[in-house]
């Protein structure tokens, strides 16, 4: 696999205690532009968490690794598999009902912004030993699912709303993924990163669309079967004698 030398942000984030506005912004955005492209495409990632993010500390690029829990949700669908990480888990994920991954992605992305900015996570396990596990279980639980958490005051005006409209408990009611990039936080640094207009546009950071006319029909001994069992992941239901027949299909 590639060799990012950054190691995980989340090593970098509890070095710092925190990171400055400037630098969260411009990681941040990276972040969100990484996963409009998996979501054009209906993946989600369903654990994401500064441990699952590596960061190249000489040019601050960001990678998403770790895809073992994402899934495929085709248009029109939901996804009902509980998984990922309790502090990072959007409320709906918790209620083990049917729901949308971008928007459980949403949350997560929420909670990633709150540690990069504190070095801590807004949610979290009471602290009181006299309580049981499963106690401090269900308060944490209860705390997400009613998105209840303490703002930081030292965070800007920017930080704050893009916070308070991505901790909604109704992912209905929740910012999207496409939203959180128009977001004036996003775009605070713009004229000091020398972005010019081109580069507000999702598009430009996240490429085309595939276009179903650049599509060739494979042969069987095109298949790289390392990557056909490597994405299986995404298919759980599906055989592999299936799957194979779909990728020689001209049709």
């Amino acid at each position: 696999m590639e060799y990012v030398k950054g190691g995980e942000l989340f090593s970098y984030i509890d070095e710092q205690g925190g990171l400055e506005e400037r630098e969260i912004v411009y990681m941040f955005r990276q972040i969100i532009a990484a996963l409009l492209y998996c979501h054009r495409i209906h993946i989600h990632h369903r654990d994401l968490k500064p441990e699952n993010i590596l960061l190249d500390r000489d040019t601050f690029q960001i990678k998403l690794v770790d895809f073992g829990m994402a899934a495929l949700q085709p248009f029109g669908k939901f996804l009902s598999t509980p998984c990922g990480s309790p502090h990072y888990a959007a409320p709906e994920i918790l209620s083990c009902k049917p729901y949308d991954g971008g928007q459980a992605d949403v949350w997560s992305c929420g909670v990633i912004l709150y540690v990069m900015f504190t070095g801590l996570t807004p949610f979290n396990y009471p602290n009181d030993d006299r309580m049981s596990e499963e106690k401090r279980t269900c308060l944490l639980y209860h705390a997400i699912r009613t998105a209840r958490y303490e703002m930081p005051e030292d965070l800007s005006a920017e930080g704050k709303d893009l916070l308070r409209r991505i901790f909604v408990a109704n992912p209905n009611r929740r910012i999207t993924m496409k939203e959180i990039w128009n977001h004036p936080f996003l775009h605070k640094f713009d004229t000091e990163f020398g972005y010019e207009a081109e580069h507000n546009e999702a598009e430009y950071w996240v490429g085309p669309g595939p276009r179903i006319e650049d599509w060739q029909p494979l042969k069987r001994h095109d298949i790289d079967w390392e990557i056909l069992r490597n994405m299986r992941t995404l298919w759980h239901s599906e055989k592999e004698a299936t799957l194979i027949e779909r990728l020689l299909d001209d049709k």
